[in-house]
């Protein structure tokens, strides 16, 4: 008999955990489902334990060699006998409604290809750390550049097989592989109610952001390279002002023995799809540093007076940009702006807006961090939050601060044209802290400078 829903479970060394996983996928109150739990190497007692679920014909026990997580997932795909299928994580745990709820979804919308919850993130022990709200798809939210997560969403099987298998090559960020491919072509929906439980622990996956980051990088220029590469025609921008009011970003500041301007204009010329870089400045001896050791980049001198303390960084793109349309900016798709001021900004960040662009189709993207400490404005009463609901114990996505870290600005010129830098589809790139220093203090100067020495 063909199983409603196919639930597969990945292990590795997590015998601590492993037993409440497949319990509480045993006390579901759907019971129409079969258990595939892979064990993937594991050199603690996870196999002992699981041999007292073998006498329910549900659950099938396949021991491999450690071949990561990805592969184990195709495994799963190919023996999974289902109408339905989800990963369920052999550290996390359900809802006794999880598979009710979300097999009730797909069976109702016959468009929607995946379904995936809300979550609880839990300690080791079991304990709620905080209650994670998606915005609800299609009312709250349509641009599709947050993912479901990895684990606990349920796919249409036959729409998982036909999206092609999970790729190999990487060791983490599954779900946000898939889910390119699968947004191309069909519709997710979600369900707002917690019905799993995701641990933190030191051991989890998840931990490494820099290796999260880097992999979802790499990720989206996989399939941007797959979809042809690059279409859109692209412009660098490099508006540069030499008497800041801040004394630690002009351009000849020296910065980890480089003056600062270097550390834009050496990254910005290892992006091969700029068609041009334009450094734009008032002031001569800038020209000039350009012109003899980056040959390749056009400095062209700006008409207007830039010495005014009162210049902000928008003011000086768009009157700068206004200049340049002689040099048939409006020739280009899009314009990328990187000011000197974050010198931390890599190429590869470069291009993470670039693919981010290019795959959401969006008028604007901009390099951000999010701010996780709670953030308040001032009302009638003095300070109250707008980014926690209470007592921090609830982080709603539509609630989430996103901050401008000022390193990168990618509009269509479109936009531009419309007088507005910002557009209405927005798009991000996620910055690590490091990454994100803007040199507007001595402070920030110093902790720059000590990272890139450490480099």
């Amino acid at each position: 008999m063909i199983p409603k829903v196919t639930v597969y479970m990945p292990n590795f060394n997590y015998s601590m955990y492993i037993e409440q996983a497949v319990n509480s996928i045993i006390n579901q109150t759907l019971s129409d489902w079969e258990l595939i739990i892979i064990d993937d190497g594991s050199q603690d007692n996870s196999l002992k334990l699981l041999e007292k679920y073998k006498i329910d014909n549900r659950i099938t026990i396949i021991s491999q060699e450690n071949k990561g997580l990805n592969v184990t997932n195709n495994v799963a795909i190919r023996l999974a006998r289902g109408e339905y299928i989800v990963r369920v994580d052999s550290d996390d745990y359900l809802e006794e409604n999880f598979l009710l709820i979300l097999a009730n979804m797909l069976d109702s919308n016959p468009k929607i290809g995946l379904a995936f919850p809300d979550y609880h993130n839990v300690d080791k022990d079991g304990n709620i750390l905080e209650t994670i709200r998606r915005k609800k798809i299609g009312v709250e939210s349509e641009l599709l550049d947050l993912p479901a997560h990895g684990a606990c969403t349920m796919f249409r099987l036959d729409i998982l097989k036909n999206i092609g298998s999970y790729n190999e090559e990487f060791s983490c960020q599954d779900g946000f592989d898939i889910w390119l491919r699968f947004i191309e072509k069909h519709q997710p929906g979600n369900v707002n109610l917690p019905l799993f439980y995701y641990r933190q622990h030191n051991a989890s996956l998840t931990k490494n952001e820099q290796k999260i980051l880097d992999t979802r990088r790499a990720i989206n220029r996989k399939y941007v390279d797959n979809k042809g590469g690059i279409k859109n025609k692209l412009a660098c921008f490099i508006p540069i002002q030499t008497k800041s009011i801040y004394h630690q970003n002009r351009p000849f500041v020296e910065l980890a023995g480089k003056p600062l301007i270097w550390y834009t204009l050496s990254e910005a010329i290892k992006i091969k799809c700029f068609d041009e870089i334009i450094v734009s400045c008032s002031d001569e001896e800038v020209l000039k540093y350009v012109n003899k050791n980056f040959p390749n980049i056009k400095a062209l001198k700006r008409k207007f007076d830039d010495d005014r303390n009162e210049l902000s960084m928008p003011f000086l793109i768009k009157n700068s940009l206004k200049e340049l349309d002689s040099l048939h900016l409006q020739d280009n798709d899009a314009v990328c702006m990187l000011p000197i001021s974050t010198p931390l900004r890599k190429a590869k960040h470069i291009e993470h807006a670039i693919d981010a662009m290019e795959i959401f189709d969006v008028d604007t993207v901009i390099s951000i961090e999010e701010e996780f400490s709670p953030c308040y404005n001032h009302g009638k009463f003095g300070l109250k939050p707008i980014n926690i609901k209470s007592q921090l114990e609830h982080r709603l996505e539509r609630d989430s601060i996103f901050r401008d870290n000022s390193a990168i600005l990618l509009s269509k010129i479109k936009q531009i044209n419309l007088g507005e830098m910002i557009g209405k589809k927005v798009g991000h790139i996620t910055m690590l802290p490091e990454e994100s220093i803007k040199l507007n203090s001595d402070f920030e100067f110093f902790i720059a400078e000590k990272i890139l020495n450490s480099q």
